[in-house]
């Protein structure tokens, strides 16, 4: 078993080496703060382990993922691209430190800065030892999935993940999601209003259309003119007034010295004045 950790003790050192190919110069003060730190943060860190892991071998385990976390974390951002572009092929990092460092890069704006390390579930099975640890961030909690080789004791892959946000952080999308959709429904309500409204001026366009495209009636031609009517013949004015005979009657028998028994009357018609001044 005391192999086993001094193993793993080896193991952090050669990781933290080649994490840090490139040299790093930092004031002293600062590694003992980083230190303290890290230390700090596995002590109050809760360590779950299968049963086949001694309790000696699972805080070794942890510490060695809370340092090599906090050694990633906290690399500037000229140590992280020496990693990912190796200025030298003699100082090449293994490819489980790139893949590391460029799985940071990725969540390292959503994360912010490294807190401290919440939670250790350590399990292993014939080929791998793996170490999830549940971190807190400056906006909120990560996950960092360690994977080792049992045999060899070297990282197969280490990776970082958004686990949790923060309350602040989930309520502030959850307003602002609620925001756009009442957004979005408010505009397509005015955009239908819109819409109906337009309704009218498309059936006057449509009426205005029909008009236009309809066949024209052709022109009535001219009524021809009214043929003048002729003139009627007056006809003479036959008068049956029984007194006007009577009279007439009585003038002729006197004149004619007779009676009105010896003749009848016809017709009475009227006579032309210029003859009666002749007369």
């Amino acid at each position: 078993m005391r192999k086993f950790k001094g193993l793993v003790v080896s193991l952090s050192a050669a990781a933290m080496l080649a994490l840090a190919a490139a040299p790093v110069y930092a004031e002293e003060t600062e590694t003992v703060t980083e230190a303290q730190a890290a230390e700090e943060s596995t002590s109050t860190a809760v360590v779950n382990a299968d049963d086949s892991i001694s309790s000696s071998d699972s805080e070794t385990l942890a510490d060695y993922a809370s340092e090599t976390i906090s050694l990633i974390t906290t690399m500037s951002d000229a140590e992280l691209d020496e990693i990912v572009n190796p200025p030298s092929l003699l100082s090449v990092p293994p490819k489980y430190s790139v893949a590391a460092v460029e799985s940071w890069l990725e969540v390292r704006d959503e994360l912010g800065a490294y807190v401290a390390a919440k939670e250790h579930d350590i399990s292993a099975d014939s080929t791998t030892i793996t170490i999830e640890s549940t971190c807190d961030f400056e906006n909120g909690e990560g996950l960092v999935t360690i994977i080792l080789d049992r045999e060899t004791l070297t990282p197969d892959s280490i990776t970082f993940a958004e686990q949790n946000s923060s309350l602040g952080k989930t309520m502030q999308e959850a307003a602002l999601n609620t925001v756009m959709g009442i957004g979005i429904v408010f505009l397509v309500l005015l955009f239908l209003s819109f819409l109906i409204s337009q309704f009218k001026h498309i059936a006057k366009l449509e009426e205005k259309m029909t008009k236009k495209n309809a066949p024209q009636a052709p022109k009535a031609a001219p009524a021809p003119a009214a043929p003048v009517a002729a003139p009627a013949p007056v006809e003479e004015e036959v008068a049956d007034d029984g007194e006007l005979v009577a009279v007439i009657a009585a003038a002729i028998a006197a004149a004619e010295g007779t009676t009105t028994d010896g003749f009848v009357v016809r017709s009475i018609k009227k006579s032309n004045r210029n003859k009666w001044q002749r007369a």
